[in-house]
């Protein structure tokens, strides 16, 4: 019974998360599948490293432990697998993959090169509408970063949510749906490897944000591109030097 209270109270969070997404939308939404629900409980204890590199999942053990059947569990491993957080092993069962340096490179690499060319379409096309979207997100993660829930687990995950909706409104706002569509499929990704170093950077990360947001609002397509890709080339630096430590899994 404990577990299915945990995740009863994993829809009630992130559904408030969800409402946080700066649009005018119904405040009642469909309640979580099962699927669902194990997918978001396994995907943030990956996130924070309470799964470790390399561990293995049974489907048996986890559905024993949530308290559910063998399906959702299925299900669940499958999407998360689709996103590259867990993969198949031969013995049964998924693990999560070791993060590599060369993992790191070429995916800061790829995204590099499109977060670039989006800000680069977004200051021709951003408007001020959602200009306001990105400085209410500002002041969002501001908020979290001088309260006490930045040094805690539920609001390094909210904190990361943020920084997402950020990235995702400026492609967004690039007009390119091919453009989102192809950062979307290394989101997850992504956020594995900011994760390593997010404790550790987060608040020259929000400071550099703001900058993009002036640029943008300036139409300083220059300055933009060469700050966004200075913000793409620090983050793989951090992630590199926290995969060299292992200092991000003591801080768990």
């Amino acid at each position: 019974m404990q577990n299915k209270e945990i995740l009863g109270m994993k829809v009630l969070r992130n559904s408030k998360i969800k409402n946080s997404d700066y649009r005018q939308e119904n405040l009642i939404s469909p309640p979580k599948s099962i699927s669902d629900q194990i997918y978001d409980v396994l995907k943030e204890r990956i996130l924070l490293g309470k799964i470790s590199q390399g561990e293995r999942l049974i489907e048996s053990a986890i559905a024993e432990e949530l308290q559910t059947s063998r399906t959702p569990v299925r299900e669940a491993f499958q999407r998360l697998t689709q996103d590259g957080l867990v993969e198949r092993v031969l013995q049964g069962g998924v693990r999560v993959p070791v993060i590599t340096p060369k993992m790191i490179k070429e995916v800061y690499g790829i995204r590099g090169v499109l977060e670039v060319y989006a800000v680069e379409l977004a200051c021709d096309n951003i408007d001020s509408e959602t200009l306001n979207k990105l400085k209410e997100m500002s002041k969002q993660a501001r908020k979290i970063l001088s309260s006490p829930q930045a040094n805690q687990p539920e609001g390094w995950m909210e904190l990361w949510r943020i920084n997402t909706l950020f990235h995702e409104t400026i492609c967004k706002a690039a007009g390119s749906e091919y453009l989102v569509k192809v950062l979307s499929q290394l989101k997850d990704l992504v956020m594995r490897f900011r994760f390593l170093s997010l404790r550790k950077t987060r608040i020259r990360a929000w400071d550099e944000h703001e900058l993009m947001i002036k640029y943008l609002e300036n139409k300083d397509k220059l300055k933009l591109k060469e700050l966004m890709k200075a913000h793409v080339e620090l983050a793989t630096s951090d992630a590199l030097k926290s995969l060299e430590s292992d200092e991000w899994e003591k801080d768990v």
